[in-house]
């Protein structure tokens, strides 16, 4: 299984090019911190305090090095922070974090290295009986959920949540399919945030992201 930031640098990258898609050197700074401090929310690494402030609630091993060096960073700070501090602070250091992670995802065999480019591997690790790559799978599984309102998991929604929070709803969607994504995104969210704790941190992640995209 791959991370949220796994998933989230993914997407991000051209299907023929191999290359970073404009929109997303853009706007995916933010996003790719956001899907970090999200995978630690999902781990119930990290939580939101009733004051909108990032809060460490088990800095355990975890088996992912990135990861385990954020805890590291949170741990070191003495006050409670809000996500923005966290966003602008840990984005400091997003080449080194983007790099770990196409790191890992060339050891996952989802793409080759090739001169400056990153080159697809087809067929896809996670299911090698399709001639398609792993970013040709991640999109349509998300096209399903918010287009055809298939079975959605915690995971696939946050991952959702966050390319809606940093506008890159379009490394998915068509333009004609984005204001129905949007909103379909959000109200899922929405409704079950209500008596999930993990999905209220994410939205307060991407209260947060959103803020530094618009900042941008």
């Amino acid at each position: 299984m791959f991370t949220l930031p796994e998933e989230f640098l993914l997407l991000s990258l051209h299907e023929a090019k191999g290359t970073f898609i404009g929109s997303a050197v853009a706007r995916g700074k933010p996003g790719l911190i956001g899907a970090i401090l999200a995978e630690l929310a999902v781990a119930g690494n990290i939580q939101a305090t009733s004051n909108h402030r990032l809060q460490l609630i088990d800095d355990g091993l975890v088996q992912d090095d990135l990861l385990g060096k954020v805890i590291g960073a949170l741990k070191e700070e003495p006050k409670e922070r809000k996500f923005g501090f966290w966003l602008a602070a840990l984005g400091q250091k997003a080449e080194k974090y983007q790099a770990k992670i196409i790191d890992s995802l060339v050891q996952k065999e989802v793409f080759t290295r090739e001169d400056e480019h990153l080159v697809w591997v087809i067929p896809s690790p996670i299911q090698p009986e399709v001639k398609a790559s792993t970013k040709y799978l991640v999109n349509k599984r998300l096209r399903g959920i918010a287009l055809a309102q298939e079975d959605c998991s915690e995971r696939d929604l946050v991952l959702l949540s966050l390319l809606r929070a940093c506008d890159l709803l379009d490394l998915v969607f068509l333009r004609d399919e984005r204001k129905v994504a949007d909103g379909y995104i959000y109200e899922l969210l929405f409704s079950r945030a209500i008596s999930n704790t993990t999905l209220q941190t994410v939205q307060e992640i991407g209260v947060a992201v959103a803020a530094a995209v618009e900042e941008d």
